[in-house]
Order: structure tokens, then C-alpha cells, then sequence
């Protein structure tokens, strides 16, 4: 008969405060990203407007001949190294609102929230309780692995073999299309995300049966410093958009 390991002199609940902090840097890179993305799109597109307009061309063959310019360097310096050049309306794709560039950053995102849960937060949980890290289950961090393996092993289109293993995100998603997660679906992992860590908090205090409010009506987690120094947490009970 195996033992049970060890247990560490961790908190569980510190451990899973350090994973919201976590999720909530995601969330604010992401927003960061949008912003800037939205900037180069304005910025561009008034250049391209700025060129056409004397010409009073109106053709795409036409605008075809604006092009891009992106530089690590100063652009104003002799003997620049350019790093690519592109047409403006390629560019201009890339940066609009559930472009490539956005897409490409969140597919980041949902491999770096996986891989952090399921190499160091895991681990660290199970850790804490005396249990193995396979014992530690969640439906959602499940959901995000098959997102992983699609990004890099399928080209991120969506199998059929893959979609029927999603408990929480199969709505989300078109068999043998590409994956393409929007604001309103990134927002709604992350919200499920937070609730997760909800209810692993509520199942290690005990309280889960006695909550006076439903995990998936939770909106976002907060875990607190009390004066003592002791951790406590609190939940914001609001329906959640990502209903």
C-alpha cells in the first residue's frame, strides 16, 4: 500500500492567491496588448488615408502600394535594420480588433495559464494537502490543456476528438475550424478560471456546502491580508458574464 506524501508547510490558500494574482497579470497584459494594438491600427490608417487622399485613388491595386516599415531602431537614424516590411492593409488586419496579433496573444496566454497550473501551481496544492498532483482535478484547467495541445500540435484547429473532451469551453469552439478567442470568450475563461480557484478554496475550508451563493454566479476572487496575518478571502456574488 503507498504511502500518502508528505505534506509541506505551505498554505493552500497562499498558493492559490498566488495563481489569481497570476490570472489577473494575464488579464492586464492582455488589455495592454489591445491598446497598443489599437494604436498602431489608428496610427496606420490615418497614414494610409494621409497617402491615398492627394492621389484620389480608390482602387486596391492602388492601395496596395502603401507599405508598412517596422524597425526595433530609431526609423529617423541612417542605417537602420528593418525587421519586416509589410503591406498596410496586411498590417492593418493584423492589428484590428480579433487580428492575428491578438490572436496570437492569447494563444499565448492559454498555454502560459495552463502550464503554470499544471507545473507549479499543481503540484504545490497537492503538496499542501498530502495528495498526489493527479488528485487535484478541475474541469477548466482540463479544458485548457486540450486548448495547449491544439495550439502546438494541431495548427490550433479544433478536431472533433478534441472538442468532445471539453467539459466548460465546447460551445466556445467550431469542430475542424481554427480557434479564435475574442474578448468576450477570454474574459469568460478567465472569470471561470477565478471560480475554479473559488471552489478549490471553499472545498479546503470546508465550506462548500454551507456557501450562501452558487461558484458560477462569482464574478472574481479576492484573497486578503488579514492585520494578523492571517489570509482570508472573499468572493464578489454578482451574476457573471460568463453565464
Amino acid at each position: 500500500m503507498n504511502e500518502a506524501p508528505p505534506k509541506s508547510s505551505e498554505s493552500f490558500d497562499a498558493v492559490v492567491h498566488e495563481f489569481i494574482d497570476f490570472v489577473n497579470m494575464q488579464s492586464g497584459s492582455y488589455m495592454d496588448a489591445l491598446s497598443g494594438y489599437a494604436g498602431h491600427y489608428t496610427r496606420v490608417e490615418r497614414q494610409v488615408h494621409r497617402v491615398m487622399r492627394p492621389q484620389m485613388i480608390t482602387t486596391k491595386a492602388s492601395g496596395d502600394k502603401v507599405v508598412v516599415c517596422a524597425s526595433y531602431e530609431d526609423p529617423t537614424k541612417p542605417d537602420i535594420v528593418l525587421n519586416r516590411i509589410v503591406r498596410a492593409s496586411d498590417y492593418l488586419a493584423a492589428n484590428a480588433p480579433g487580428g492575428s496579433n491578438e490572436q496570437q496573444h492569447v494563444r499565448a496566454i492559454l498555454i502560459f495559464l495552463y502550464t503554470f497550473w499544471e507545473l507549479d501551481i499543481r503540484p504545490r496544492l497537492a503538496a499542501c494537502t498530502g495528495v498526489e498532483p493527479e488528485d487535484i482535478r478541475s474541469d477548466i484547467m482540463g479544458d485548457l490543456r486540450i486548448l495547449r495541445n491544439v495550439i502546438l500540435h494541431s495548427k490550433s484547429i479544433m478536431r472533433a476528438d478534441k472538442h468532445k473532451g471539453l467539459k466548460k469551453l465546447g460551445e466556445l469552439f467550431v469542430i475542424d475550424a481554427p480557434i479564435h478567442v475574442g474578448y468576450e470568450y477570454l474574459h469568460r475563461i478567465f472569470v471561470l478560471v477565478k471560480q475554479e480557484c473559488a471552489r478549490l478554496l471553499l472545498e479546503w475550508t470546508g465550506a462548500a456546502a454551507s456557501a450562501p451563493f452558487a461558484i458560477d454566479e462569482l464574478r472574481d476572487v479576492a484573497i486578503q491580508n488579514a492585520r494578523k496575518g492571517v489570509e482570508s478571502f472573499k468572493m464578489t456574488n454578482r451574476a457573471t458574464d460568463a453565464k
